[in-house]
């Protein structure tokens, strides 16, 4: 980060808490709300229950003793409300007289009904759920992590929102998960969610690991223990006030915050320690003894002394240990407090993970500062910084012959690399040069990143009707990425590697975000109300990059690139620039009828010049029916009711110089000189627009049976329009890149449910149920001119059917007696990349109040996974005990599996074109965490109790259990990079995990 960039943000710091000081006047013309807040039935406290002012932006949090202070409360008659998910909202109106504390304690009920709940992504003017006309996920990820094996930010929100899906894409430790919310809009773009922070958007996507489905996740660099809440916007309906890059969905990530007013100081303190199964026995690789194999005088100790032809096996990855149990161990260390007028947070956290292959860790350091200081009644300021240093050792591995896996399931125990008791330098049945085990140890994927992230935020209000929050904020990100192959005599990698290389990416990210939002706010009489917004957002986006590559190293003790006897490099970078005009107007009727009308405008360095103003309108309405006096007779059945609808448009804005007509660097010679030139790149593309994504959504929210049991129904439909596809043009044009146009249009649609169950609740016996559901249904239903093309290796673009469906040529019949088989002469479609459903059930069994048994069982249906390991390993390089052993397969399926293939019209066609028996249902059901959780009761800790207000043990399991049709070791993996691509190759699945958490509090 630069020194002027960090000057004027500590400028803006500086300078908003210089106007932010009060003055004794000032404090004694307000008032202070005290209290505490407590369980209804049991009368326990209620801690991280937030206790708002109605009206306002001033709110305040319970301690985990349950106590709240609000400070510099207007004087005069305010409505006081209380919210926490689990429990059903409170509210009292108090008279606060200037320089005087009230007293004030609640007491809630438990309720599964949430509507009171205040959201504050995607929406303006009135917060409260019951007011939001398309729905707002929530997650409460203080609560999660002290009960479930949450490491990162993808485990807290894996199978807990409907329609949210994730994909952990290797078990390989630090490496990303693919996220999808909604089906994905967008061929050529990103299909990833926004991400946000306290309001500013940070830099979100995976970084290129060269390591195939390994790919560096900018998520992980978050610590989960200073997340407070995660709220997620699934889609335009709801997204629109976000712009013309929110199509896919956004991810708000709000903190931990300090607590204003308490005059207190509390502590948390976890430490976890875990264990990572590999979930794997690589199979057996086989082969069939040459006569120069069963020689007295051959190395092969499996085939010496037996017959030519016999079979035999071998697996080098156990017979060298390859694979070892992971651990991992976390620390985590928080404080909050306040006094006066002021609250703070601090968090320390480190996490460092071992994984199960060798070479392959993650370890991450952070530090996180907040401050929030309450100046008066009418200004308020909240500050964070946030300070990680990660870094990521990825295995040599994932859709790669040469790496671990490949290496150790590729290889031949017979023949000239196979299985060796020389001691010599050789293969000894691994695959690739001489690449065994040290060989693939030694090499080094690395990326070491430095990430600075800050907000600050004021919310300002001259009168009572007029608020104002800006934020300003900013994500600077540091890596530096090495490759490195160490210099050897053994020829372990094959030609010039042996020599040694190390290549070098340094790479910077930048992000800076200014928002400002406006809400005035006016009550017609007793029963209308309105909430006029209005803002601006502006986003600025640098990106670059430097590579170098050193071959040659002297040793490798010495292995900078500077020292290499060869050095290339090149480099980058690209600028974006975003803004975004909106308004809203909310009108209210009787706190139970809504309705929104919304416009955002933006403008993007990255349109094509010709392109206008991208314009974003959204319309929705709700209504709470259960409020009605015609409903009175339904509330004993039905307690509460809600109708929701919503209509909205966002999009997906062209990458950085996707418009530009550009030119390549290429060499000249005049004359017997060199000099440097350019050739025609990329004719560009003026009139290039975003992606438009529209939304339709409706839904009811109900409870039942006095709100033991609730339910959210919501259907979708997204249409996305104008994709951004190459356009062919003639060769003749001399460019050598198609430009980008407007093309084509893709549709998603589908239902989503959630349902909250308080099955039994008595005085030592709780059990809560928590399931979800999700349909989808994705479907290309325009590419305009251009011809459908390959995407995601054995997918396609066919108009009808699911962006990158599987297609093969199908098998018409087998003839055995003929020893041929029939094949249809084109591709055709043969099943989903994305499952068309998913559910999650969570049971949660609470005994005697101080211990917890939870339990997360999820699943994926209709969709299929292209098993390129077996492929490979039968079709390409034959190891396989179904290719080698003749006997262990029938007749028939050996030829469903390797032919030879006879097309209708009588043509021959190969293996690579006939591969269903290789697109594999991947249909499970996983048993995806289990945990229980003791909590020390007070009377336990005795003297302690003094000064430890609580102490948890918790003992955890992911990855429990996994049930599947799926020949290989997990559903769930993908080799490639490609957001259309569902392939395992090589690839390590997913561990199983074991974490023992103790937790106290102070």
């Amino acid at each position: 980060m630069s020194h002027g960039v960090f000057s004027r943000t500590m400028r803006v710091v500086v300078t908003s808490l210089a106007f932010a000081l009060p003055t004794s006047a000032l404090l004694a013309q307000s008032g202070t709300i005290a209290g505490k807040v407590t369980d209804a039935a049991t009368q326990e406290p209620i801690g991280n229950a937030q206790v708002m002012v109605v009206g306002t932006a001033f709110g305040a949090q319970t301690s985990v003793l349950g106590d709240y202070r609000l400070i510099n409360v207007r004087p005069g008659q305010n409505i006081v409300s209380v919210v926490r998910l689990g429990y059903r909202q409170v509210t009292d109106t108090v008279d606060v007289a200037a320089g005087q504390t009230l007293t004030l304690n609640f007491a809630m009920s438990q309720s599964v009904v949430n509507l009171s709940q205040v959201v504050v992504t995607g929406t303006a003017g009135n917060q409260e759920r019951k007011a939001q006309a398309a729905l707002v996920a929530s997650v409460s990820a203080g609560d999660l992590i002290k009960e479930m094996p949450i490491t990162s930010v993808s485990s807290l929100l894996q199978s807990r929102v409907p329609g949210v899906a994730l994909n952990s894409q290797s078990g390989s430790a630090g490496t990303a998960t693919q996220i999808r919310i909604r089906g994905a809009s967008s061929i050529n773009l990103s299909n990833q969610p926004l991400l946000f922070i306290d309001g500013v958007r940070i830099n979100e996507g995976q970084t290129n690991s060269g390591q195939s489905g390994q790919q560096f996740d900018r998520m992980n660099d978050i610590n989960p223990d200073d997340i407070e809440s995660i709220e997620v916007v699934k889609g335009p309906a709801a997204a629109t006030l976000y712009g013309a890059d929110a199509s896919a969905g956004v991810i708000q990530i709000i903190t931990k915050k300090g607590r204003a007013g308490s005059n207190s100081f509390n502590q948390d303190v976890s430490y976890s320690y875990g264990t990572a199964d590999a979930n794997y026995t690589p199979p057996d690789n086989y082969g069939l003894c040459t006569a120069s194999d069963v020689a007295a005088t051959s190395a092969n100790p499996l085939c010496r002394g037996q017959a030519v032809g016999t079979l035999v096996h071998d697996n080098p990855l156990q017979r060298y240990g390859a694979f070892r149990t992971g651990q991992e161990r976390t620390l985590s260390w928080g404080g909050r407090g306040g006094g006066q007028n002021y609250g703070y947070n601090l968090g320390f956290g480190s996490n460092t993970v071992e994984g199960t292959l060798p070479n392959n860790a993650f370890n991450r350091y952070n530090v996180r500062t907040s401050a929030n200081y309450v100046a008066n009644s009418k200004l308020t300021v909240d500050a964070g910084v946030s300070l990680t240093q990660s870094k990521t050792d990825l295995p040599d591995n994932d859709n790669n012959i040469y790496g671990w896996l490949g290496g150790g399931l590729l290889g031949s125990p017979v023949g000239g690399n196979g299985r060796n008791d020389t001691g010599l330098a050789a293969a000894d049945g691994f695959y690739g040069f001489n690449r065994k085990y040290n060989a693939i140890r030694s090499i080094e994927h690395q990326l070491l990143s430095h990430r600075v992230t800050s907000n600050i935020t004021a919310n300002y209000l001259p009168v009572s009707w007029f608020t104002n929050r800006f934020t300003l904020g900013m994500d600077y990100i540091g890596d530096n990425q090495k490759s490195f192959y160490p210099k050897n005599d053994s020829s372990w990698y094959g030609g010039a590697l042996n020599t040694g290389q190390n290549a070098r990416t340094d790479r910077n990210a930048e992000r800076y975000t200014f928002d400002y939002l406006g809400n005035m706010r006016r009550e017609w009489g007793s029963t209308w109300e309105t909430n006029l917004s209005f803002g601006l957002q502006v986003i600025s986006t640098r990106n670059t990059n430097l590579n170098v590559t050193g071959l040659g190293l002297v040793t490798n003790s010495n292995n900078s690139v500077g020292s290499a006897a060869t050095i290339s490099g090149g480099g980058g970078f690209t600028e974006q620039r975003q803004y975004g005009y909106l308004g809203q107007l909310q009108i209210g009727n009787q706190n139970k009828r809504f309705i929104q009308l919304g416009l955002r405008v933006d403008r993007n360095s990255s349109f094509g010049e010709s392109s206008p103003s991208f314009v974003l309108p959204k319309i929705g309405g709700t209504w709470t029916v259960s409020e009605e006096s015609f409903f009175e007779p339904l509330l004993g059945v039905i307690p509460s009711l809600r109708v929701r609808a919503a209509y909205g448009t966002t999009g997906r804005s062209p990458n950085p110089g996707d418009a530009l007509t550009t030119l390549v660097a290429s060499a000249y010679n005049i004359t017997g000189a060199t000099g440097a030139g350019a050739i025609p790149g990329n004719p560009g593309n003026a009139d290039l627009n975003p992606e438009r994504g529209t939304e339709f959504e409706a839904g009811i929210d109900a409870s039942f049976f006095q709100e033991r049991v609730s339910a959210e129904l919501t259907y979708f439909k997204k249409t996305t329009d104008d994709l951004i596809i190459a356009r062919p043009i003639p060769p003749s044009l001399g460019f050598n890149a198609n430009p980008l146009a407007n093309i084509g249009s893709v549709e998603n649609s589908g239902l989503e449910l959630a349902v909250n169950i308080n099955a039994i609740n008595r005085r030592n016996v709780r059990w809560d149920v928590r399931a979800g559901a999700n349909t989808l249904k994705n479907e290309l239903t325009s590419l305009g001119t251009v011809l459908p093309f390959a995407l995601g290796g054995a997918g396609r673009t066919i108009v009808g059917q699911q962006l990158g469906v599987f297609v093969s040529k199908k098998i018409q019949s087998i003839d055995v007696a003929n020893n041929k088989v029939i094949v249809s002469d084109t591709l055709y479609p043969m099943g989903n990349l994305w499952p068309a459903m998913e559910w999650n059930l969570t049971n949660t069994v609470t005994l005697f109040k101080n211990f917890r048994v939870n339990a997360l069982l999820d699943a994926k249906r209709d969709f299929l996974v292209q098993n390129f390991t077996a492929f490979f390993r039968e079709t390409q390089l034959p190891r396989a005990q179904e290719r080698i052993d003749v006997n262990f397969l029938s007749a028939e399926e050996r030829l469903r599996r390797y032919g030879p293939f006879v097309q209708l019209n009588g043509a021959a066609s190969t293996v690579n074109d006939v591969i269903d028996a290789y697109l594999e249902q991947g249909d499970f059901i996983r048993l995806r965490e289990l945990s229980g959780t003791f909590t020390v009761p007070r009377t336990m800790l005795g003297a302690g109790s003094r000064f430890l207000q609580g102490a948890a043990v918790t003992l955890a399991f992911q990855n429990v259990a996994l049930w599947s049709d799926y020949s290989g070791p997990d559903p769930e993996v993908n080799s490639q990079t490609g957001a259309f691509s569902r392939q395992d190759f090589l690839t390590v699945p997913n561990p199983k995990r074991t974490i023992l958490r103790v937790n106290f509090n102070f």
